[in-house]
């Protein structure tokens, strides 16, 4: 054996000594022995803790099923509608006179229309029926109304609009709460005063009503405003007010997790070495931030692109003829500061049921995957 009790060496009620055969100088001791495995053991190194994070995120079923669900919501959003419009050979802009009957009811799903852009009247002013040879083009979801638009490629395009809504005000929400929260939360005294009570104050009234009101106003400046087809006139207005006016719910996230790691030993470290404090914000705060914008911006994109259909129902959103969720509902229901417009004339049922379904999926799968990632961050408060 590799080693042994000698109870000579010692009394019985005194410390156990072992050590190695002396008798036997062939037999190796216990830490010999031991460094000998640890020598020939193969080295595994320690894995980095976004690896760990993203390991526990793909192993989650839910996670993995909300991510594919809102990847397919992105790929059809911004990908759908032109290859649809390749397929079928027109756009979401053409308009299809025959695409609605003598009542100006669009064509249900699954319609091959004509594509005659021609209109012949008969003498009571009625439309008389297309030429027999006419070409015709398939509406897999039919018309969206008495224009005769093709409903599938507005759906798609108003996927595009209404995630660009919310991306593009999440981004100005982080533009606006990153810097003001790393100073409240860092510096405290007057700076954490006055902007607490700033966004206090902005807290106080009623969110709807501010962008109601911003908009109105600011909205003949700012409205026109667009990247032709890419950003649609309209989306960087309601990306900038709705992102302008829900920045302090992540500035309080972010300055009351500041407040907290102001006082780790790592920054007290930062500073004995005589870094200033925006150095100290920049390398060492920023990064602990990154996990908590990561599942704050999911929840708020989801948020905001909800606010942009609020908005246009009210009829203060994006620009009527510009295709968003929002609008498309609009276009069915009437807006509070027009009820006869669209009020369910010369719509279907399904004309509110495809953009909703849309937003429903897109709302749910990113409320999924925020919940998702705040459990692999943080899998000790699950």
């Amino acid at each position: 054996m590799a080693a042994f009790f000698d109870p000579g060496t010692a009394p019985r009620d005194g410390p156990i000594e072992w050590s190695g055969d002396q008798g036997h100088p062939d037999v190796p001791s216990i830490v010999t022995a031991v460094t000998a495995v640890e020598r020939d053991a193969p080295r595994v190194a320690p894995r980095a803790a976004w690896k760990l994070t993203l390991g526990r995120f793909l192993s989650d079923r839910a996670a993995v099923a909300s991510l594919v669900a809102f990847a397919s919501v992105l790929f059809a959003s911004f990908a759908g509608g032109p290859i649809v419009s390749a397929i079928v050979g027109h756009n979401g802009f053409e308009q299809f006179p025959y695409a609605t009957n003598i009542n100006l009811d669009p064509s249900g799903v699954w319609s091959h229309v004509p594509t005659t852009q021609q209109v012949h009247l008969d003498q009571y002013g009625l439309i008389l029926p297309p030429p027999k040879n006419a070409p015709r083009t398939l509406m897999v979801l039919g018309a969206d109304g008495p224009l005769g638009r093709d409903e599938l490629i507005r759906v798609l395009d108003g996927g595009k609009a209404s995630i660009e809504v919310g991306v593009f005000a999440v981004l100005i929400s982080a533009l606006i709460a990153v810097p003001l929260g790393c100073l409240a939360g860092f510096y405290g005294g007057k700076v954490d005063a006055l902007v607490s009570r700033l966004t206090e104050w902005v807290m106080a009234f009623p969110l709807i009503l501010f962008l109601v009101f911003a908009t109105v106003h600011l909205g003949p400046t700012l409205r026109p405003i667009g990247w032709g087809n890419h950003i649609p006139a309209g989306v960087p207005m309601v990306a900038l007010l709705v992102g302008a006016f829900t920045s302090f719910y992540p500035l309080r996230l972010i300055r009351a997790q500041l407040l907290t790691l102001r006082n780790a030993e790592f920054v007290d470290a930062s500073r004995m070495v005589g870094a200033s404090g925006l150095r100290i914000i920049r390398r060492d705060l920023l990064p602990h931030l990154v996990p908590t914008l990561l599942v704050w911006g999911a929840v708020a994109v989801a948020t905001d692109m909800l606010l942009e259909v609020g908005l246009s129902v009210i009829g203060v959103g994006v620009q009527s003829s510009t295709a968003t969720w929002g609008t498309l509902l609009a276009q069915t229901t009437g807006t509070i500061y027009n009820p006869g417009f669209g009020a369910g004339v010369h719509h279907t049922t399904w004309h509110t049921v495809w953009p909703t379904l849309a937003i429903l999926v897109s709302v749910i799968s990113l409320n999924q995957l925020s919940e998702s990632m705040r459990r692999a961050i943080e899998p000790w408060r699950r």
